[in-house]
This record gives structure tokens, sequence and C-alpha cells, in this order.
């Protein structure tokens, strides 16, 4: 991997070798190539480091989930906005989209989703939660029509509702009810955003699932409304950020 052995890339490899989701070196060494990836050596050593590390800094579980929370409503805020051909402080300029993605009705529905999410992030900011990045840049192509915006936005409802999920849980299990249930209310709003973004898509039926996680449920079948792939439940905030990560937007 190009300059795997910069001083900044050996400290970011440190800071994840003690992480469970990260102590394999193989997926260590996945993870950073993304990052050089999208944005090379410079993005390891002002993006990693600056931005993305922090996320992994606390050794709180329930602290982490909480800063991967305030990356990922940035990244929703980014993504409505783009949808609706609009700026935001998270976007970038090259995103935008160029026609009309959608009829009036839809655009008052993501008009509203953008403006839950900038809510969720303002309300996890208000708590002290923090992720350094600052502006999220989508894979080309996104934002060119109607089909790849709706299918990279229930990819990402899908991401925020695993991650949710496993916020719950890790809260739960350090008694934190105040964190537990913000999450679970934040989480409930995801899961309208997916079945909205599914239903504008035309999928039939857009309220696909009789649970949304994968963990410890009955699991899908043929039946109508859970046919759908449920979420799953991260259990780490490492692991959600990668899969965000894996849908090819960089950060800076």
């Amino acid at each position: 991997m190009t300059n795997q052995s910069s001083p900044e890339s050996g400290r970011l490899e440190k800071i994840l070798s003690g992480l469970d989701n990260f102590k394999p070196i193989a997926t260590r060494r996945a993870f950073m190539q993304k990052l050089l990836l999208a944005g090379g050596t410079a993005a390891v050593g002002a993006a990693s480091l600056g931005k993305v590390a922090n996320v992994f800094a606390s050794p709180d579980p329930v602290t982490a989930f909480g800063n991967a929370a305030v990356g990922a409503e940035k990244i929703a805020v980014a993504f409505y906005s783009n949808a609706l051909g609009e700026t935001s402080a998270f976007g970038v300029a090259a995103d935008l989209a160029k026609g009309t993605l959608l009829n009036d009705a839809h655009r008052r529905y993501f008009t509203a989703a953008r403006n839950q999410e900038a809510n969720h992030l303002a309300t996890l900011e208000s708590l002290g939660l923090s992720f350094g990045a600052k502006t999220f840049a989508f894979p080309v192509g996104t934002f060119a029509s109607a089909p790849s915006m709706l299918a990279m936005g229930e990819s990402l409802e899908n991401i925020f509702i695993g991650a949710y999920l496993g916020a719950i849980a890790v809260a739960a299990a350090a008694a934190n009810t105040f964190i537990a249930e913000a999450a679970a209310e934040i989480c409930g709003v995801e899961c309208a955003h997916r079945v909205l973004i599914r239903d504008i898509a035309g999928e039939d039926p857009p309220n696909d699932r009789f649970y949304e996680g994968d963990a410890g449920v009955p699991g899908v079948s043929g039946d109508l409304g859970n046919t759908g792939t449920r979420s799953h439940v991260y259990a780490s905030a490492a692991e959600a950020v990668n899969a965000l990560l894996g849908l090819g937007i960089t950060a800076s």
C-alpha cells in the first residue's frame, strides 16, 4: 500500500489495532486503503487522524457510537440537500443534482427528511458529541438520476438503522437509558425515511420488514411485508463507519 509506513499511517493503524473490529491486520489495512484511495496520503494525515480517528478515540463505546452518529447525520443532511439541488454545510458543489429528480410531493418529503436529519445532528452535537470531518463527497453519478440517488438513499438509511440499533444495545448494556432512548427515537425516524425512499422508488411493498435488525428476531420469510433484508446491527461504531466508507463516500 502506498506510503503505508508514513508516520500518520502508523499512528492510525495503532489506534485501530486496539479496536475489536479492527484487530485483524487485513481489516485494518483494507480500511486504511479506502482512506488512501479517497484522497491519497494527505487524507490519512489530515482526515484520518484529525477527522475519522476521533470517532474511535473514546474508550467508552457509547460515546464512540454517538460520535459516529454525528458523522452519519452530516452525511444525511448532505445527501438530502444534494438530491434537492440545494447546498449544505456538509456537501460538495459537484454533487448537487443538476436536474429535477423528484416531483413536488417527493421534494416536500425530502425537505422534511433533511430538516429531521439536521435536527438530529444539532441534538447530538448539543450533547458534546463530534465527528471531525465536515464535508462528504458521494461517488460520481449518485445524483445524476433518480434511480441512482434513491439507491444510495436506501443504502444510507439501511446503515443508519443498523448503527442506531447497535447504539441502543451498547447504551442499554451500559445502563445509559437516556442515550438508549434518544437513539431509539432517532432510529424510528430513519426507518420511516427508508420506507418512504422505497415508496418513491416504486418498490413493492415499500414496507418489507417485520423487524428492522438482524439480531435476535425471527428471520425473513416469503410473507408479504417480511421479504426485505434486515439492517445489520453494528456491534461497534468502527463497524458502522466502515460500512459507510464502503459506499464510496469520502470525507474531508
